[in-house]
């Protein structure tokens, strides 16, 4: 029985070559932007730019709405995408978006055409207060991924209203670009990601879980007494950073993972040849391979960082799950599989049964 939680179609490895953020999360070494006439380092385009891109090379769109006469807009012109990290981050990884809410031009948004609501100077365009749910509040950034060319609509999209400085931009990017949206709410991933990156007791916390290399534990042959977890994971990724840093800590996962688990640090980075099941395994370290074969033989080539890999106690795989999972769901997959309520349960029978029980 396999946990389901939602993921990208096809076995498509996700290689994005994340610039890591300003402050808190490193800086980049790459060529800063140059300044526009507002002082921002974003390179904007237009919407219709950016929806010709996103159909041929996939990535979310960052899509700012202002007005003429909005001031904190310039604001955040001049303050937040004036920050030449996170402009690069944002130019890098996104297709940033500049709209007028209050244009007088006729926009096509997926195959529908907007245009200005009434007339005179300050009435606004139908797409704004489409895509803003009719909240005309000024600045307000949306974040769209996972767009479907089948549908023609995104799987994903996420309104943030008013200033955001770069502390407040951060969480969200990563949000929106490491796909932390498909197993968990944005509210959840904040405290966890300030967590992470700004609480100092988190340190001291982390040395506590008992990681072990790869060659320990997978190229052992038998019976082991405890299934086990295999955490795949890079540096660089920064949704691996707050659930490796965060949710593998959590006091109440940390027991269940310790009783029931040998915990695996994997990075598909290193060099390390792996025995795993009789076979060997190593890092090509290619330009079109440069991680590791166990990596995407754990994964079924379904390459996707973070994963979480379950194995039982003769290292056969039950179960690879993708993407950024938050202390409590962490807590309830240790639960269901280190239990063996799997081999009689199902996960979503397991979940209702876990949901109704917390409910009491």
């Amino acid at each position: 029985m396999r946990i389901e939680m939602k993921r990208l179609k096809g076995g498509r490895i996700l290689l994005f070559v994340w610039i890591t953020l300003f402050t808190s999360l490193g800086s980049t070494a790459q060529q800063p932007p140059q300044a526009d006439a507002e002082g921002s380092l974003v390179k904007w385009m237009t919407l219709q730019e950016a929806m010709e891109k996103v159909k041929t090379q996939p990535k979310p769109i960052i899509m700012d709405f202002y007005t003429d006469w909005c001031g904190w807009c310039k604001k955040m012109m001049t303050t937040t995408y004036a920050n030449p990290g996170l402009a690069q981050y944002i130019n890098t990884n996104f297709y940033p978006v500049k709209f007028n809410a209050e244009t007088k031009d006729t926009v096509e948004y997926l195959g529908q055409k907007y245009g200005p609501l009434g007339v005179g100077q300050r009435t606004t365009n139908a797409l704004a207060v489409k895509l803003l749910q009719n909240k005309l509040m000024y600045p307000t950034t949306l974040f769209l991924n996972s767009y479907d060319k089948t549908k023609n609509e995104f799987g994903f999209s996420m309104l943030a209203s008013g200033y955001l400085d770069q502390t407040k931009l951060e969480p969200i990017l990563i949000f929106s670009l490491e796909n932390v949206f498909r197993n968990s709410s944005y509210d959840d991933f904040k405290v966890e990601f300030d967590r992470a990156f700004y609480d100092t007791s988190t340190n001291s916390k982390m040395k506590l879980v008992k990681w072990k290399k790869p060659t320990e534990v997978l190229s052992k042959e038998g019976v082991s007494k405890k299934k086990t977890l295999v955490f795949i994971h890079t540096d660089w990724c920064n949704a691996c950073k707050v659930m490796y840093r965060t949710s593998f800590e959590d006091t109440l996962t940390k027991k269940l993972l310790q009783d029931d688990f040998e915990l695996v640090d994997f990075n598909p980075e290193i060099t390390d040849t792996i025995i795993y099941k009789g076979q060997s395994y190593f890092n090509p370290r290619s330009p079109q391979m440069p991680f590791h074969q166990l990596a995407m033989a754990l994964t079924k080539n379904n390459f996707v960082l973070p994963t979480l890999v379950i194995m039982d106690e003769s290292k056969n795989i039950l179960d690879a799950i993708p993407f950024y999972l938050n202390p409590h769901i962490l807590s309830d997959i240790a639960t269901y599989y280190g239990n063996d309520i799997f081999k009689t349960k199902s996960w979503n029978d397991f979940m209702k049964e876990r949901k109704s029980d917390k409910a009491n």
